[in-house]
Order: C-alpha cells, then structure tokens, then sequence
C-alpha cells in the first residue's frame, strides 16, 4: 500500500512539473513580436485547423487598437438647474456604460480563468497551447483596454460627483417654481404611463391576430413613447435632486424625504450604488452625522452593505494574472484557521483512544494522528493557493528558482523534516521504544513529529533531539522487536586462582539468586567467559540474559549482579584484587640516607654475603 501510495504521488510530482504555464513574455509582447509570430505559423500547414486559428488570433493581436487611454473630459460647476440637470443625466450615462465595461471584463475574467486551467492542465508538447496562450493573451490585452477604459469613467464620475456635491454651496435654488414644474411633469408621467399600459394591451391583441406588419409599426411606435416615459423620469430625477440641495443648503429633514423620492424615480439599475453613497455622503456633510443616521432606511443599510462587499472585492493585487482582494486574503485566514483547528481536533480524538486496545498501540495512534494532522494542513494549504489563484506549477518554478536558497538556509529544516517522515513510514523507531544515542543518552521515545523527537531519561529529563540525527548516526534500539537483552558484566580476580572455580561460583551464584528476570534457553543460557589476562587481574565477564522492564534500567540492573559477582567471589575465599605495583631499587648514591628499617635490610644483606 505505501509503495502505490508512494507511486502515486510520484506521477502527480512529474506531471505537475512538466505541465505548462502562462507565457507572460506573448501577453506583453508588442505588434512587432505578433507579426514575427505570424509570419513562423504561416510557414505550416495552412490547412491544419489549430494553425488556422493561431492565425487568426495573431491578425487579431495585431490589429488590435494601440491601448492609450481616451483624453479625459472636463466639466464645470453648473450655474442653473439647465445645467445641474444635463450634469446629472451625463453622470447616469457614464456610470451606465461604466458597469458596461465592467460587466464585459468579469466575462473576459471568467473565460481567462477556463483558459489557465486548460494551459496549466496541458503539456509543454501539446499542440494545441500555443493557441491557448495566443487566446489567453487576445483577452489579457482587451482586459488591459478595459480597464483603461473603466479608468477613465471613473475619473470622469468621480469629477461629476464632486462638482454635485457643491451644489448646496454655490447655487440659488428657487424651490416654489421646481415644486410647479415636478407637479406638471408627475401629470404627465402620469398619463405617459397610462399611455404605456395601453399600447401594451394592444401590442398583445397585434400578435393573437399575427400581423407581423403592424407588429413592425407597433413596436417603433411603442419604442418611442418608452422613450418620453424614461425622459420624464430622468427629468423628475433632476428636480427632485435639487429639492434635496435645497433642504440641505436649509438644512432641513425633508432631505431625507426627497432622498427616498429620488432612489424611488430613479428606473434606471445602474448607478443606483454611486447615486446612494452620493446622497448619504451630501447629507452627512450639510446635516451631520447623527441626522443622518436617525434618517436611515432599509435602502441606506443596504447601501452600506453593497459598500462594505465592493471594498472586500476590491482588487488590491494581482498573482499570476489572478485579482487578490480583501475577501480572498479572509478566506485563506478562515481555511489556515480550520485545518489547524480540525487537524487539532482529530489529533486529539485518535490519541485518547482506548489504551487497552492491543490493535491499537500508542506508537499507532501518535503515527496516525500525526499524518492525518499534517495531511489536513496540506490539504488547507493547497486551497489556500489555489483560492489565491497561485497552482503548483508556479510553485515548482518558484521552488526550482529558490533551490539554492533552500538549499543553504533551510537545508537543518528541511532534512528533518524528511527524515521525520522517513520515521514515520520506516517505523524502525516508534513511540514507547527505549532507544540510545550514546553513552550518555538513552530513554523511552514519547514523541515523534516532523521536526523532532522526544524521549524521556529515566531521570526524568525530556530531550528534544532532530530527526536527522536518527537517519545520519547510530542509534541502539533496545526494544525494537522484544525486551530481552543481554549484559556483559565485567570483574577480575587475583592471579592464582583457578578459572572454573570462578565460573562454577558466579554461575552457582546466578542460578540460586532467584532473580525472575533471568531469562534462559537452549540458545540464550547464562555464562561467564575469561576476557584477558591483566595487569593485576585475571578479567572474566557474566553473560546474563534478562527479560523485563528491568532491561530500561541498565545501571540498576548491572549493579544488581556485581553484588552478586562480589558475594558469590568473597562467600567462596576468591580474592579480588586492586592495583598495586612493585618498586625495585638497583643503585643509590652514598649522600642519601635511609630510614632505621632499611638500613638494617641492607646490614642483613650484607651478612648473608659474608657467609
């Protein structure tokens, strides 16, 4: 299983890295470099059908209108309402065509977004990604054109609104003659929309009857007094606009009355965001702010809503040609924050699992938890790239490019990283064994992760070590398959005593210790072996084979049967020995004396020589 899992992933690897990416050098190239194209896929074979439309979008690359931007027009403050009125109905007409152009780059967005998935999802040989990137790259430069377009509107309107919200300031409003002129245009919008129910009831007769003629005659006609209608509300849109600067520039409440009227006039969808943020900002600066909120309807929140959804939507930058915006970045926080979160979750689920559950060992459960737990954070990171639009192609490139520094700065991470890994699947160390790394350091293993390892002394001191060290050195696993071990128990005895004396007492000593601990077979039998002949001591070793806990505690264990040795050895008359040596004097000169004692040595010595 692990090595088709292994297997898998492999393949997934080497198609990710062979896939294509977007050619950013074609969606910046310019017209010569279109034509120098076009001239190469000429040479091919006209008839072949992916030739024929690399062609044609070449031509089109090339025809394409040079992207500078329009001369933004100028407008100047209105001196009468003749002019307020065409200054207004102008800003409708910018902001209409405004969400025109937007409404077309949202449909280019979507079909470059289908169109990246096809070239991330294709391979460098296809024949048919040069198309795919020639397309790709027809709709980034009328998305560019778009977007200098917009621009533009935006800059326009924005002048408008300025110019709009001054009209409190710098015009005399004469409110009795636009109270007449609004009565006389509801009358007649009145009529018109009369009008218009009636050419609807007879439109409907025309078609049972299935004259197509006077349908033609019809509709023209209709389409005309649609027309009035629409110009009736334009014009009571105005008025009511500046019976709204006039309560303002009086500072009256019945702004907020007429503010209703105008939303309410106003047919026309477009716009209808700009026009709200245009009269709430007026009313919060002529009435104040806590006028205004008093004054605040079901439309103004939901003005304030569709404002709060534009500034998340806004884009702030752009990744590999994909719009990053504020409500994208919350998303990835809001997916960061639940992988953690559910990883967590399921981490501690499967390590309180019942501990008498002899399929299910602590070693198994730590395993599990942590590769579910670092599964669902890869998973989480994965979506959160591809949220940002980021896919794993760029990732190898990127990665490919910052290899070396990887390489040098992260490589003490990276390697243990790996080599956790390597633990995990290997399981040649697991949770619970006892393990050491040298002389000095053994205990029991109580955590595994990707970075480090955790074991506990016996005395009760968790040492954090990296997961390369168990990969690069060597590391004694005491219980790695049973706990049964054997102890090499070394002691000396003095020169002159018999060596299967020795054996006979330590071997006798063991076997009537009565320790339970003592394990023994046909194959696995204690014994004590002469090791070398010292320099004050002839050395011999206890082969002793135990089983048990007893194995974790190694100095306990080993000081447990050197009493033993030294009992069995004192009980039976055996002498052990310590260092000593010999000092031979040949020569001493005449000036030095000795003590009493050694004097009458010498004296004897010389009496003997007499004799």
């Amino acid at each position: 299983m692990n090595k088709i899992l292994k297997l898998c992933f492999i393949t997934v690897l080497l198609h990710q890295l062979q896939a294509a990416d977007l050619n950013t050098s074609l969606i910046l190239a310019d017209k010569t470099v279109y034509s120098a194209l076009l001239e190469k896929v000429e040479k091919r074979d006209p008839k072949s059908g992916e030739v024929l439309l690399q062609k044609a979008l070449l031509n089109s690359l090339v025809s394409l209108p040079d992207s500078q931007a329009k001369k933004r027009k100028t407008f100047t403050q209105p001196k009468d309402p003749k002019e307020v009125k065409s200054l207004l109905s102008g800003w409708f007409d910018i902001l209409s065509e405004k969400e025109k152009l937007e409404s077309q780059k949202e449909m280019l967005l979507d079909k470059m977004a289908t169109l990246k998935s096809q070239i991330n999802s294709s391979m460098s040989q296809d024949p048919s990604l040069l198309t795919y990137q020639l397309q790709y790259a027809f709709y980034a430069k009328n998305k560019r054109s778009l977007e200098k377009q917009i621009e533009m509107f935006e800059q326009e309107a924005e002048q408008i609104e300025t110019l709009l919200h001054q009209l409190p300031k710098t015009l005399r409003i004469q409110e009795k003659s636009l109270g007449e002129a609004r009565k006389k245009l509801l009358d007649y919008y009145s009529l018109q929309e009369k009008k218009l129910k009636t050419l609807q009831i007879e439109k409907e007769r025309l078609k049972l009857l299935g004259d197509e003629a006077q349908l033609d005659a019809f509709g023209k006609n209709a389409s005309k007094e649609q027309q009035i209608y629409a110009n009736i509300s334009k014009e009571l849109v105005a008025i009511d606009f500046l019976l709204f600067c006039d309560a303002l520039q009086k500072k009256d409440q019945k702004a907020l009355d007429w503010e209703q009227k105008i939303l309410k006039q106003r047919q026309d969808s477009s716009g209808k965001p700009e026009l709200i943020k245009l009269l709430k900002d007026m009313e919060r600066e002529y009435l104040g702010i806590m006028n205004t909120l008093g004054g605040t309807t079901v439309q103004g929140v939901k003005y304030t809503v569709d404002s709060v959804w534009k500034l998340l939507k806004h884009p702030l930058f752009e990744i590999n040609n994909t719009p990053v915006n504020i409500m994208n970045m919350f998303i990835v926080l809001v997916i960061f924050i639940l992988g953690f979160l559910i990883g967590g979750f399921f981490k501690r689920i499967i390590q309180k699992a019942r501990e008498d559950d002899s399929e299910f060992t602590v070693s198994s459960r730590i395993l599990l938890a942590n590769t579910i737990y670092y599964l669902i954070i890869f998973i989480a990171f994965f979506t959160s790239m591809k949220v940002l639009g980021i896919n794993l192609s760029s990732l190898a490139i990127v990665a490919g490019a910052l290899s070396v520094g990887i390489g040098f700065g992260l490589k003490n991470i990276v390697s243990n990283f790996v080599s956790g890994i390597i633990l995990m699947l290997e399981r040649s160390i697991k949770i619970g064994d006892y393990i050491e790394l040298d002389e000095n350091l053994r205990g029991h293993v109580t955590d595994i992760s990707m970075r480090s390892t955790t074991i506990s002394t016996n005395a009760n001191i968790d040492v954090i070590i990296p997961n390369q060290n168990f990969i690069q050195n060597n590391v004694i696993n005491w219980t790695m398959n049973d706990n049964i071990k054997r102890f090499e128990i070394p002691f000396g005895v003095k020169y002159g005593t018999k060596p299967q004396k020795v054996i006979d007492a330590v071997l006798k000593a063991v076997k009537e210790s009565g320790f339970k601990d003592i394990y023994h077979t046909k194959t696995r039998f204690t014994r004590v072996v002469m090791t070398e002949m010292g320099e004050s001591s002839v050395n011999f070793e206890l082969f002793v084979w135990v089983k048990g806990k007893e194995i974790l505690y190694p100095k306990r264990t080993t000081s447990r049967f050197l009493i033993l040795i030294y009992d069995a050895l004192y009980a039976n008359d055996i002498e052990i020995p310590f260092p000593q040596r010999d000092l031979h004097i040949r020569s001493v000169d005449a000036e030095i004396t000795f003590p009493v004692a050694l004097d009458k040595a010498s004296t004897d010595k010389e009496v003997l020589k007499k004799n």
